[in-house]
């Protein structure tokens, strides 16, 4: 931590597929298992919200699941949220933490052939007998050689989570990602600062000395209309977030800045309807993952800039600077990032 900036780092990049049950008792068996994950993690939530040592709370959780690597992983998620006074959970899931020493994964395992990926899943019984269901997992063609290198290597854990809809998550550390994904770096010089919007993405690219060399706006307005899909949205917003870095990694950037999320506590309503819609339906913590992971595996160093001010700054030089204001504040980003400290002062220590 460097003052009001910090190194953003991603430890693991979520690989998606989807789960292929034919047997319906397979699927209730796996349901059975989500439901009851789901009602752990809650039970984790209220007993870390009540004050217990994590001790006493996996104790409990593993009693509950009658699985230690479940309960662990149960209380792993809660702490996800133990900032939420209540933890709300509609939709069952199940998650394991990875584990190095155990085949990646103490209760979900991938198996990768030469033409085909299957999952074995544990699912917990109170009187500790517990089974193993295998389902088929579909995923992407280009992941394949990825997952099949992944599972082949004994010490190297990976998480894994199944959503009710079948959706499975696979966790894989981030440098095996990049070494397979990643491009190399660009020995660039300058700096692009993003602002993150639900209906746009705004980019300045500055030099060193804190000099506009370059302004790039993504607008996707309609996303934030009524009845518009969100995963289409989703779909849309972070194609737009690629062909940003995409521009900024051919044009001489180094650096890569965006706010930093964790210092601002909850979102901001207004009176407006139509605002107050954007920002529901906008999950940035989410975008802003996606740009950070984008952005390191293009071999860009990144900085998260604490975003106090920001908007207020930007709304009041923005006409002088002759942009908008989400732009600006963008601007004012990089200018913190130039002026807190000396860029080679930070570079040094990365």
């Amino acid at each position: 931590m460097v003052g009001k900036i910090r190194e953003a780092k991603v430890d693991y990049v979520a690989i998606n597929g989807k789960l292929t049950i034919d047997d319906l008792v397979t699927r209730a068996k796996l349901l059975y298992a989500m439901r009851l994950f789901r009602d752990a993690v809650k039970l984790a939530h209220h007993l870390i919200r009540s004050g217990l040592e994590w001790k006493e709370v996996e104790r409990r959780l593993t009693k509950y699941m009658s699985n230690a690597h479940y309960g662990h992983s149960a209380y792993q998620k809660a702490k996800l949220w133990k900032n939420q006074p209540y933890l709300r959970l509609r939709n069952k899931f199940l998650f394991s933490v990875g584990k190095s020493h155990e085949k990646g994964n103490r209760n979900i395992r991938l198996t990768v052939n030469h033409d085909s990926t299957s999952v074995k899943v544990k699912i917990p019984h109170a009187d500790g007998k517990h089974e193993w269901i295998v389902c088929k997992a579909k995923f992407g063609r280009r992941h394949f050689p990825l997952l099949k290198k992944l599972t082949s290597l004994n010490n190297v854990s990976y998480g894994v989570e199944i959503s009710e809809d079948l959706s499975i998550h696979v966790y894989v550390p981030f440098q095996l990602y990049k070494d397979f994904f990643g491009k190399k770096p660009n020995n660039g010089e300058h700096i692009a600062s993003f602002d993150l919007n639900s209906d746009r993405i705004n980019m300045i690219i500055v030099d060193k000395n804190g000099n506009i060399l370059d302004v790039r706006n993504e607008h996707f307005p309609e996303v934030t209309s009524h009845g518009f899909p969100k995963n289409k949205a989703r779909d849309t917003r972070l194609k737009a977030f690629v062909k940003l870095l995409d521009y900024a990694y051919y044009h001489n950037v180094e650096v890569t800045l965006f706010e930093d999320l964790e210092r601002i506590k909850r979102r901001r309503f207004t009176n407006s309807v139509k605002a107050n819609r954007k920002i529901s339906k906008f999950a940035k913590h989410e975008l802003l993952q996606y740009g950070v992971t984008m952005a390191l595996k293009r071999g860009f160093k990144v900085f998260l800039v604490s975003p106090v001010n920001t908007s207020k700054i930007a709304r009041k030089i923005h006409s002088k600077l002759g942009l908008d204001v989400h732009t600006a504040s963008a601007y004012i980003l990089a200018k913190k990032f130039i002026n807190t400290h000396k860029r080679s002062q930070i570079l040094t220590k990365t």
